[in-house]
């Protein structure tokens, strides 16, 4: 939701207050509705769920999204990486926090390994297909190799580990 900031005024927070879920098109939907906290636009999300629920923080089964591209995800997991960085005297709240930063760019993380084909050494270009995803690939193809994922994950991994310790 983040990666779609509010039309009106471009705010990307969005704390929704209502959740349900319900029937789409294409089967069961996961519906989130809140204000833009800065305009207070209405704004809703629907997202249709793949046969396999998944908990958190996972985003979805076996298959590659439909929605977020792996350059979006791969965004959201520097970013998620970022806020899992606390000093050694960082209180247990702001740990906590930490380690589910951490969990998020983990999953995030795994998300765009989905994109890797099993013979693939790198995510194949034509799967970046929003404009910001296509733009974080053009600025670094290298970043999207199976080995370079692999290990970055690994690296999200045992930061986890450190802060759950």
């Amino acid at each position: 939701m983040a990666l779609h900031p509010c039309a009106e005024c471009g705010e990307d927070d969005f704390p929704w207050s209502r959740h349900d879920f319900g029937t789409g098109d294409d089967g069961p939907v996961s519906v989130y509705e809140g204000d833009c906290p800065s305009c207070g636009a209405e704004r809703r999300f629907a997202f249709t769920l793949g046969p396999d629920l998944v908990p958190p923080p996972a985003f979805g089964g076996p298959e590659p999204s439909r929605i977020i591209d792996p350059g979006e995800f791969f965004a959201l997991a520097e970013r998620a990486a970022q806020y899992a960085v606390v000093p050694p005297d960082a209180s247990a709240l702001r740990r906590a926090d930490a380690a589910d930063a951490a969990a998020d760019a983990v999953a995030t993380l795994e998300e765009v390994l989905k994109f890797l084909p099993p013979s693939a050494d790198a995510v194949p270009a034509d799967e970046f297909t929003s404009a910001a995803g296509r733009a974080v690939y053009d600025a670094d193809p290298a970043r999207f190799g199976r080995e370079g994922l692999t290990a970055q994950r690994e690296a999200y991994r045992q930061t986890l580990l450190d802060l759950t310790r």
